[in-house]
Parts: C-alpha cells; sequence; structure tokens
C-alpha cells in the first residue's frame, strides 16, 4: 500500500458537469469550507489533511462551495465523513445545472467517486457511518455497500481475504460513529 497521494486529478465528472463544476482536494479547509461545516455540523472542520471540495461555476466566472467531504486515513483504511452540500449556492445554480446534477447523482456521489480514484492506492478500504435515508442511497449508488453493522457502509475497492475484511470492519466498528 502506497502512503503517497497521486498527483494526478481524477476525472470523474461527465463532460456536461464538468463545464460548470469542479472537485479538488484543498490543502486547508477552515477559510472555504469554515462558515458552512460550522453551520451544519457546529464545529470547524477537521484540521488535519484530506478535504475534498466541490465548487460551482457561476456564469460570472465566481466559484461557489457547492459541497464538501472529508476523507480521514485511520491506517490501512479511509474513513468518510463531514460530507455537507451547502443549500444556498445549490438553489443559486441555475435551473438546467441543478437538474442536470441532481439527475446525474448529485454533487456527493461524485465527490466520493472522486475520492475512491484519487486515494485508491493510499488505503484498504473507505469506510463510512451512514444513517440518513436518502445519504445511504446515493452512497450506495457510488459504489459503498452496507456492512452487517447498521450505519457502517464500505467501499471495498481492492481484492481482500475475507478475514482481512472482518478485520478492518471490526476495526472502524470499534470506533463508534464517526
Amino acid at each position: 500500500m502506497s502512503a503517497l497521494v497521486s498527483t494526478s486529478v481524477p476525472q470523474v465528472l461527465p463532460p456536461e458537469l464538468a463545464q460548470f463544476l469542479v472537485i479538488s482536494e484543498i490543502d486547508e479547509a477552515n477559510m472555504l469550507v469554515g462558515p458552512l461545516f460550522k453551520r451544519k455540523f457546529g464545529d470547524p472542520p477537521p484540521d488535519f489533511p484530506r478535504h475534498l471540495a466541490a465548487f460551482y461555476r457561476f456564469e460570472d466566472g465566481r466559484l461557489g462551495l457547492l459541497g464538501y467531504s472529508h476523507m480521514r486515513p485511520f491506517g490501512d483504511v479511509y474513513l468518510s465523513g463531514g460530507s455537507c452540500t451547502d443549500g444556498n449556492v445549490y438553489r443559486a445554480m441555475q435551473p438546467a445545472h441543478r437538474d442536470h446534477l441532481q439527475q446525474a447523482g448529485g454533487i456527493w456521489f461524485y465527490i466520493l467517486k472522486y475520492a475512491f480514484e484519487r486515494y485508491k492506492d493510499c488505503c484498504d478500504a473507505f469506510f463510512g457511518h451512514c444513517g440518513d435515508r436518502r445519504a445511504l442511497e446515493v452512497a450506495l449508488a457510488a459504489g459503498f455497500e452496507q456492512t452487517e453493522t447498521e450505519h457502517v457502509i464500505v467501499n471495498w475497492h481492492k481484492e481482500l481475504h475475507p478475514v482481512i475484511k472482518k478485520a478492518l470492519t471490526a476495526k472502524v466498528v470499534a470506533l463508534g460513529p464517526f
């Protein structure tokens, strides 16, 4: 397992969405994501790396923070959390763009796809904790699957022995909600 992140940017957005959306890893989240994260969770965003931000490009060239998610390295797995969308930016999108994004799976779907591609060589699996029905639908569509533990989801992007899968899952379940 490589400890380095690929410097190439994954191309996960279909061309029609790439005309007005961009997803990128940002080094420091507080300045760009802080107000949204505080509004959604009551706390500042994590102060350690693997911050993913999705931006909407308005017609005048401005970028609006549309969505955010954090991928926390945890030994040989990554923990997906802190995901949120800015409803104000979403509502300010051109209606055709908003409809197209919604029909294509939504912004969190593409943030997850980006993360799975960008960090695939950095971990053995991605785990999430998801209790919201709609969010679970999006997570499953993006590549997560449910585990035997309620609310714990996983993306097995590598071939792993069943014993290793069980051990990794137990390690994550032992954390409780994250």
